[in-house]
């Protein structure tokens, strides 16, 4: 091999290890490629004033974070989700500050509205060792739709796309170093 086919390797090599991965291992939240696109557009979800002025809210894209509470079967295949809104920290926590592998996402420890939102896993998000359960944290993209949860009344999300990580993967504001 000439010296440019080895340096051409290893640049490609370098840049397929490149980035924050599936789980976010970052010292501050990388979106996907995916997940970029889906939130374009996209309004930060304030569920009281959704709920307070629900017209001007309904239909609407939305994007938020939240934590499962409950899993349950939803329409036509679907994951029917009910969890608390969590905030995103900026800086995410990690084990040790020179290495970003031991970074998590993080979000504020607190969740605050209930939430439930209709989405579609994909295969391995829906069954297997790293499934949606409860303790997972989702970010959910999708559209504000006109029911409201028949048991609390609160705020239903038919997702478009979304993004978990499973209990373990993520961590809550002080569970690590900042």
């Amino acid at each position: 091999m000439t010296r440019f086919t080895l340096l051409a390797f290893a640049t490609l090599l370098l840049a397929a290890c490149g980035g924050a991965g599936r789980w976010g291992h970052a010292r501050s939240y990388s979106p996907t490629k995916d997940e970029k696109s889906a939130t374009e557009g996209a309004r930060e979800l304030d569920a009281p004033m959704a709920t307070l002025k629900p017209e001007a809210w309904r239909g609407q894209k939305v994007k938020f974070f939240m934590v499962v509470s409950e899993r349950k079967p939803g329409p036509a295949g679907s994951a029917y989700l009910t969890g608390k809104q969590h905030t995103l920290n900026e800086i995410n926590g990690c084990d040790n500050k020179f290495d970003e592998e031991s970074c998590r996402v993080t979000i504020k420890p607190t969740g605050h509205d209930t939430v439930h939102a209709i989405v579609r896993l994909q295969s391995d998000d829906d069954v297997g060792e790293l499934h949606v359960a409860v303790g997972s944290l989702v970010r959910v993209v999708g559209t504000l739709t006109d029911a409201t949860d028949p048991n609390d009344g609160k705020l239903v999300v038919q997702a478009s796309w979304y993004r978990q990580w499973p209990l373990g993967y993520y961590a809550k504001e002080g569970d690590l170093k900042q």
